[in-house]
């Protein structure tokens, strides 16, 4: 009894658990930075300079790369607006040399860069105890000329020449020129980027066309296909079939096409989200 009484009345030390960006108190993550921040959402980047509801936000932006302070950072941006791009711990920072002077699509973390702050007898980087996994912010510069607003990338990709996949008008896209030359593109790997239509909410297609209840429907311009063989999903998200709400979602989608009877079908290969073209927003209807 008296042993029990000891026990008992020995302090139970709480213990604390940090959960930082790719980490799961699940046991794992999709990809580092969902676990925290959740799934990226599409921002432009006047926004992000502007706004204040972007702080610690995992978004996907596009603009141009320059070199900033003799390679140890990046800006992203254009006449009107910069941010400063800080390279992710797990990401090479050469992605953003290769790019450099090109329109790039960028997906990270949103901080605003403050003034210093530590914590604790250790004097710990607060920016440590907030964002475990994220480097630290450098202090601000501003009499300098430094942005404000800065974005820690995980994932870069080049849009520089995306115009050449982005439709320009209604109904000139890649799915209209596949139509329009079906051999110049059979079993040729192709990228389609279009507007998502579930499994043909909104009757793009012929009924019955669908060769799977798996199939689903992107919308490039005026020409609806048929995407095969992978799901509209990714690392920390994923579009509903069946729900009309969806279609404000734009994907990029690579795969081999081929026509029949005056239908495109992609087989996929790769599915990513991106956005809208420009600033113009998908017409939803009404539920």
């Amino acid at each position: 009894m008296v042993l029990a009484l000891v026990f008992l009345a020995t302090p139970v030390l709480a213990q604390v658990i940090v959960t930082g960006p790719g980490v799961s108190s699940q046991g794992g993550a999709a990809r580092a930075s969902d676990a925290n921040y959740g799934p990226p959402r599409p921002a432009e980047l006047e926004a992000l300079v502007i706004g204040d509801g972007y702080q610690r936000a995992h978004v996907i932006t596009e603009g141009e790369v320059s070199s900033f302070e003799n390679g140890r950072y990046w800006t992203l941006g254009h006449a009107t607006a910069r941010i400063l791009v800080i390279p992710g711990r797990d990401f090479d920072p050469s992605e953003l040399d290769r790019l450099a002077g090109r329109r790039t699509e960028v997906r990270g973390i949103v901080r605003l860069i403050r003034d210093k702050q530590y914590i604790g007898p250790g004097r710990q980087d607060l920016d440590l105890v907030e964002d475990p996994l994220l480097p630290v912010l450098p202090p601000p510069q501003f009499e300098r000329g430094w942005p404000r607003i800065s974005i820690t990338v995980f994932e870069v990709r080049d849009r520089s020449n995306s115009e050449t996949t982005r439709p320009r008008a209604q109904g000139g896209g890649v799915g209209w020129q596949i139509l329009q030359d079906p051999d110049a593109y059979l079993g040729k790997k192709t990228r389609v980027y279009g507007q998502f239509r579930g499994h043909n909410l909104f009757g793009d297609l012929p009924a019955g066309s669908a060769r799977s209840k798996e199939d689903w429907v992107l919308k490039d311009g005026d020409t609806a296909i048929w995407v095969q063989g992978k799901a509209p999903k990714g690392d920390g998200w994923k579009l509903d079939l069946e729900y009309k709400g969806d279609s404000k979602n734009w994907l990029d989608v690579e795969g081999k096409p081929e026509v029949l009877n005056g239908v495109v079908y992609l087989k996929a290969s790769k599915v990513l989200m991106s956005r809208a073209p420009g600033k113009e927003k998908p017409e939803l209807p009404s539920r």
